[in-house]
């Protein structure tokens, strides 16, 4: 069975505006909801090095002396987790409710 090759003719000319193809701008609260995503994950990334980075200490694959630089980015990344769980703390957010789950039975 063959296919057909698929059209490589450029869809612009070079030199030209591109057509902005979206309709609108995005809301506020979707910026808003996209920036929380990514600072959850940011923070989530940087507790799961520094928990990484313990466990090997901790079965003795290297002492804390002979990676020095290891040792500071993983102590700056453990004050931004622990920085985030704080915040977390005070503001209250730290349980997250899922009403969707209630609503759609699970």
């Amino acid at each position: 069975m063959a296919a057909e090759p698929r059209d490589i003719d450029p869809r612009y000319m070079p030199g030209e505006p591109r057509r902005e193809r979206r309709r609108s701008e995005r809301r506020s609260e979707d910026r808003e909801q996209y920036l929380r995503v990514a600072i959850a994950a940011t923070l989530a990334i940087c507790g799961g090095l520094v928990v990484v980075y313990l466990f090997f200490w901790a079965f003795g694959a290297f002492s804390l002396g002979q990676a020095a630089a290891a040792t500071v980015v993983v102590i700056v990344l453990g004050l931004l987790w622990l920085g985030g769980s704080y915040y977390r703390y005070r503001t209250g957010a730290i349980f997250i409710t899922r009403r969707d789950r209630e609503r759609r039975g699970f």
